[in-house]
């Protein structure tokens, strides 16, 4: 979940939002696919959730056509808000309930809606991540249903790239398929990390670090485009 979002931001810090989302779909997809797959719950995820998923990727190519509609400010700045957004509710412990888990309307609307936001900012984070917090998934389970989530939303990201054949030039790929050793590098470090410091203080430094980068995201956005 970290590795697009943190990656996300920084490279938007440095770059246009279009060439950050391009440098992230091969790493995002790739380590995405390593968390979804390898895990005991794959079977049942896919079962439960097959269609949705399908749902989501198809809605991020709505997104992507939104996103090439718009002003780029405007994309950035509902990324910005949507990281900081997410991130305050995390830290507020703000959790959302579901009283019928099962319900379509729900899932639906959950999964077309994070669809069109990653299609229109990159992010893949909402409201997907809520809705997999709400169902009171065991922590293994948790992660391995975002990452099967995560790995179509970036398929889908990419594909509605070249469908619409915007900013996915092969330079950007070739450097964006480089970047898979150093997510990989940062993946192993990140783990070795987490089990050496207590985990609610990683929780908190990783939550008020995003918040930090969208708001420098923000500020960026002031500077240069006002």
């Amino acid at each position: 979940m970290g590795l697009p979002t943190v990656s996300l931001l920084l490279l938007t810090l440095f770059t246009d939002l279009n060439t950050a989302i391009s440098l992230i779909i091969i790493p995002s997809l790739v380590t995405n696919i390593f968390q979804g797959v390898f895990g005991r719950h794959l079977k049942e995820l896919i079962n439960e959730f097959w269609i949705f998923f399908l749902v989501s990727g198809v809605f991020v190519y709505i997104g992507t056509f939104i996103f090439l509609k718009i002003s780029v400010v405007i994309s950035t700045i509902l990324l910005s808000l949507l990281i900081i957004i997410y991130s305050c509710m995390v830290l507020l412990k703000k959790n959302i309930t579901i009283n019928n888990k099962n319900s379509l309307l729900a899932k639906s609307l959950v999964f077309s809606s994070n669809g069109v936001l990653t299609g229109m900012t990159g992010s893949l984070l909402l409201p997907g991540v809520f809705y997999f917090q709400a169902l009171d998934f065991k922590k293994e389970k948790f992660i391995q249903a975002l990452g099967l989530h995560f790995t179509i939303l970036s398929l889908f990201l990419g594909l509605s790239k070249t469908h619409y054949n915007h900013y996915l030039t092969k330079e950007l790929l070739f450097i964006s398929f480089l970047s898979c050793f150093f997510a990989f590098l940062g993946m192993y470090a990140g783990n070795y990390l987490t089990k050496n410091i207590n985990e609610k203080t990683f929780k908190k430094v990783f939550l008020f670090s995003l918040i930090i980068l969208g708001i420098l995201l923000t500020i960026k956005i002031y500077i240069f485009y006002y």
